[in-house]
């Protein structure tokens, strides 16, 4: 019964949880039975994502990540594919008591989640990062969305997008041994210090323009402290990058997203709502 939780990645999903939380409550001041739900649906498609992720990866986890239910044997794949389609179905079917934006939103994420573990990520290059940053990122859009402000939450979304696609080019790197027979991705196709350096430009371009959102007037000043940690959390992982240890880079920059998202929850308590 464990596999089922583990194979969801339930911290993941939390977090794109709170991202919606944080989303809505930046864009209207205001919490109500609306934006709870939404979390609900960010945490089950969110999961369900994850989820056929590992079905379509089987064979490359093998190798990248034996530790996995689907590799291990702690769940079998057929078992997985279910649980997955059952996951989307209810996160699209509760968003339809949110509105038709947020219907629409989960239908369109929840279809490009398995465009992207079935098709696009075996497509490979810097689309198949692009994809995987845009719905980390769109939980930030889809809180706006189930406030009724979604133009509020763009900046927030653009940030993650740019801090997770250079990770997902580190990820890339780091398993490169395990990608090679499997998919074409960026480090494959133009090397590992050509993509490095697409890595550390995006992550150095999310650092330059973090203070946006305060500048904006829609964080209040504690974003920045909290904001300047996370940026030297960034800075650091691509020292660590320039070393040659991408996995462990990979690590300081998850770490320093979720830094990150402290501070977006810092800066959304002394700030005022935005105006409508």
């Amino acid at each position: 019964m464990w596999a089922y939780v583990e194979i969801l990645r339930p911290v993941n999903c939390a977090m794109a949880a709170f991202a919606v939380f944080l989303g809505a409550g930046i864009a209207s001041g205001s919490f109500g039975t609306g934006v709870l739900l939404a979390c609900l649906v960010a945490f089950l498609v969110c999961g369900a994502g994850n989820v056929i992720n590992d079905y379509y990866d089987y064979d490359i986890d093998r190798i990248n990540a034996p530790h996995r239910p689907l590799p291990r044997g702690a769940l079998s794949r057929a078992a997985a594919r279910s649980y997955a389609l059952l996951l989307f179905f209810a996160g699209v079917a509760l968003s339809a008591a949110i509105s038709l934006p947020a219907f629409l939103l989960a239908a369109v994420n929840s279809a490009l989640l398995y465009a992207y573990a079935s098709r696009i990520k075996r497509a490979g290059g810097l689309s198949k990062n692009l994809t995987v940053s845009y719905l980390v990122a769109s939980p930030f859009l889809y809180g706006g969305v189930a406030a009724g402000k979604p133009g509020a939450t763009l900046i927030l979304a653009a940030l993650a997008a740019l801090a997770n696609t250079s990770r997902e080019i580190v990820k890339d790197i780091a398993d490169l041994r395990g990608d090679r027979d499997s998919c074409s991705t960026l480090p494959l196709r133009i090397g590992v210090r050509r993509s490095s350096a697409v890595a550390a430009a995006l992550l150095l371009a999310g650092v330059l323009l973090s203070p946006l959102p305060y500048l904006t007037g829609l964080l209040g000043s504690a974003y920045l402290p909290v904001v300047a940690v996370a940026d030297a959390v960034f800075l650091y992982s691509l020292v660590v990058l320039w070393r040659g240890d991408a996995p462990r880079s990979a690590r300081y920059i998850k770490l320093g997203m979720f830094i990150a998202l402290l501070s977006f929850l810092a800066g959304a308590t002394a700030a005022a709502p935005p105006a409508p």
